[in-house]
């Protein structure tokens, strides 16, 4: 299977195919398919987690400082920051990812057959896993 997504996108995704109520191989396939989206999540997470130990504010032990549940950053390279977040979580992620021999048609039949009442960022999401699966509403269900 091969496909790009955009990082922003990739937990959303495996989200929402989570949330699909399928049975039998359908389910299979959603299974394979959010395994098949968890490496490029990894990946982001760890970007993500590299990102902020650049940027976070350090105790005199070099220990993160952490407020509520919020890691602080240094005051004055928060910019920064924000401009290289935007920029990972704006990459597209580039999958390729042997798995079987109809997995992206079936991956596509589900997302076309969904019932899920989506809004708001579920439906950016879903809109943008269409695309980026090619997902053709004009074919027969």
């Amino acid at each position: 299977m091969k496909f790009k997504l955009q990082n922003q996108y990739l937990n959303g995704a495996i989200q929402l195919m989570q949330r699909m109520p399928l049975a039998g191989y359908d389910s299979m396939a959603r299974t394979r398919f959010i395994k098949v989206l968890g490496e490029p999540f990894q990946a982001l997470s760890d970007s993500k987690k590299e990102l902020l130990e650049e940027y976070v504010r350090r105790d005199e032990k070099s220990n993160p400082v952490i407020k509520g549940n919020n890691y602080q950053l240094i005051p004055d390279r928060i910019q920064d920051y924000q401009n290289a977040y935007n920029k990972l979580t704006g990459e597209t992620a580039e999958i390729d990812k042997p798995t079987y021999t109809n997995h992206l048609k079936d991956v596509q039949r589900i997302l076309r057959n969904s019932t899920l009442q989506l809004a708001d960022d579920d439906a950016t999401i879903y809109a943008a896993l269409c695309e980026a699966l090619e997902v053709n509403f004009e074919e027969e269900v």
